[in-house]
């Protein structure tokens, strides 16, 4: 059977195994990434603010933004149309990293006369596996996903680009390794950031199978100068002179650094397990349970883990000769892991960071088949035989196992039943269970889930679940006190994260839009002030804190004390120099008569702000307005 068949068949599969999902729900950051297109198809805001106004990352993400309001404009705002777009892409990544990996193949002289076969149960196997699902599955990953091709688009140019430069087309090599490799990357940047890793890539490409070719070493020397090297040295530039813009938000977590390190080893060894032998029932979004590591032995599974990623290291580095595939493979994984699971304060563990890792691992363990004696004595079945049998078992694993989660993904309720069965001491999924339980008029759900939460050890949930469980008690139409909300905060930990950002908001929506008991907007803007004072120590700049201080401005304003307004919304205006909180600014200067002030001020925003930033514009006009009556 050709090559291409076999490719061609597993995407057409692919297709039918997730074909049930597509029409599943929005979750978690679809909504705040989707919401301007769905302003954009109103006529409320520019397409240009969609695109360019995303506050994902460091680069805001123009590219992926781009591809979602071309899905709104074919599809409209619907899950659909947005993974229907994600299947494309997911199908569009497996095509070019067909073209990758047989090129990878054709290296290995082992492998090279079977290359073509080879890249495709490879790339069929990535296809389908399940881990993959919640990718593709959930609108937003589109990102993760963008980036991978345009990673994967990078490699094939500098695998193309490797072999001009062995038969001494320099003038084809040098404008696909200087213009079009950069070009990819770029794109792959703009999608999602952790694209940087392509040009480490092409250095584990270079070690697995080019090492001993002296062919223009010149050229290969300039390319990971400019590509690794420089950027390397920048980064490690940052992180002496300016550490906080790249590892500052450890303030937000409940872990350190070197405990990210420490656990990242045990995820990564969790991903081996998963990428080899899916555990479909134990896999889905709630995995904001994985445990920090707090020491080596804390659990004993750090220790395990960094010694099994040593030893396999080692056998790699032992048998890159005999099998590049192998190397190759496995420091693919590795390096592609290098961004999400290195030192950034990021979360400790999700699925979708093995999206493009995935296809590494799963070279890894073809490129081992490269050990395999030739004339491997076998009484029934051929090698070749034998070898499409078990390619062609796990494929139907694969299917069968993806097949069951786009099932589960069809619903919320599904995706949340599999979530608590397997995680329920997660916090996102017990706030799920809250939503969809008030959102379904069933509050004695939302009660229970609250109460699971302040029953948890973790001090954070605890905090989170009593202060949400106020807000329901609001919502609920309870006589709520002053000394219950008191008691709430007085879990609140001493330093603020993400958590307990849109919970201290949503109470503050529901006293400022129904009233609560005895609780006025004056009272949770003096709660509000009292979790950032005990947050006192937390860096001014950490997002978390002057969000809450944003969150007080506004409180404080619609309690009428305008003096504690201005206060807090000039310690966040300092702090982040965020358009939304100088506007707020400019408008309480202006209400207050501070003329000058506000004056600076408005100049300021007007500068900054962006011509189609339509909101920002209106909000800006309301101060204006106040300016002029001064």
């Amino acid at each position: 059977m050709p090559a291409r068949v076999v490719l061609l068949a597993a995407m057409v599969l692919t297709a039918v195994v997730y074909w049930a999902g597509l029409s599943g729900p929005f979750i978690f950051d679809d909504q705040p990434n989707l919401e301007p297109i769905q302003r954009w198809l109103a006529g409320d805001t520019t397409w240009q603010a969609v695109v360019f106004g995303n506050e994902s990352g460091l680069l805001g993400r123009p590219v992926s933004m781009g591809s979602f309001v071309l899905s709104a404009y074919f599809g409209g705002h619907t899950t659909f149309a947005y993974k229907l777009g994600n299947l494309i892409v997911h199908l569009l990544c497996g095509l070019v990293g067909w073209q990758v990996i047989r090129r990878l193949l054709a290296e290995d002289a082992r492998l090279a006369p079977r290359a073509d076969m080879l890249a495709s149960i490879v790339v069929g196997l990535w296809l389908l596996h399940p881990i993959n699902a919640s990718t593709v599955l959930y609108s937003v990953q589109r990102m993760a996903q963008l980036s991978t091709l345009f990673v994967l688009a990078s490699l094939w140019t500098y695998l193309a680009c490797r072999r001009q430069l062995a038969a001494g087309r320099l003038s084809l090599a040098v404008p696909g390794l200087f213009l079009l490799f950069p070009l990819f990357v770029a794109a792959g940047l703009m999608s999602k950031e952790n694209a940087a890793v392509a040009p480490a890539l092409c250095l584990v490409i270079e070690l697995a199978y080019f090492l001993a070719r002296p062919e223009h070493k010149r050229v290969r020397q300039a390319f990971f100068g400019v590509f690794l090297a420089l950027p390397a040295i920048a980064v490690f530039a940052a992180l002496f002179l300016a550490p906080d813009k790249l590892i500052g938000s450890y303030s937000e977590r409940d872990f350190t650094l070197a405990e990210r390190l420490l656990t990242q080893s045990r995820a990564l060894m969790d991903y081996v397990g998963t990428l080899l032998v899916p555990r479909t029932p134990l896999m889905g979004l709630y995995t904001d349970d994985f445990a920090a590591s707090t020491g080596l032995f804390s659990p004993a599974t750090t220790a395990v883990s960094i010694l099994a990623l040593l030893l396999i290291s080692a056998l790699a580095i032992k048998l890159r000769k005999r099998a590049p595939s192998f190397f190759a493979g496995w420091f693919f994984f590795l390096v592609a892991h290098s961004v999400e699971s290195g030192i950034l304060p990021l979360e400790l563990y999700f699925e979708h960071r093995n999206y493009l890792p995935g296809f590494g691992l799963i070279l890894a363990v073809v490129g081992l088949t490269a050990l395999l004696p030739e004339d491997l004595p076998l009484n029934v079945f051929s090698p070749k035989q034998l070898g499409f049998l078990i390619a062609g078992g796990f494929a139907a694993a694969f299917a069968m196992g993806t097949l069951g989660r786009a099932n589960v993904w069809q619903a919320e309720d599904t995706i949340l039943e599999q979530g608590l069965k397997h995680h329920p001491g997660s916090l996102r999924a017990q706030l799920t269970r809250a939503t969809i339980s008030m959102r379904q008029g069933n509050l004695q759900g939302s009660y229970d889930a609250f109460a699971d939460l302040v029953a948890s050890k973790h001090p954070r949930v605890q905090a989170v679940g009593r202060i949400s469980w106020v807000t329901l008690d609001c919502i609920s139409r309870k006589p709520v006190t002053k000394g219950e909300l008191r008691h709430a905060i007085s879990y609140a930990r001493p330093s603020l994260s993400s958590s307990e950002v849109p919970a201290l908001r949503l109470l503050a929506r529901v006293v400022r839009e129904q009233g609560c008991g005895e609780l006025t907007n004056a009272d949770v803007a003096d709660a509000v002030a009292s979790i950032l004072d005990r947050a006192a120590n937390q860096p001014d700049t950490a997002r978390a804190k002057w969000l809450t201080r944003f969150l007080a401005a506004e409180t404080f304003l619609h309690a009428g004390n305008i003096a504690q307004a201005q206060k807090q919304a000039e310690l966040a205006w300092n702090a982040s120099g965020d358009l939304p909180v100088g506007v707020l600014l400019a408008q309480i200067y202006a209400g207050r008569g501070m003329k000058p002030e506000a004056e600076r001020l408005v100049v300021t925003l007007r500068q900054r702000m962006k011509p189609y930033d339509k909101t920002g514009q209106a909000e800006l006009a309301k101060a204006e307005a106040l300016l002029a009556k001064l």
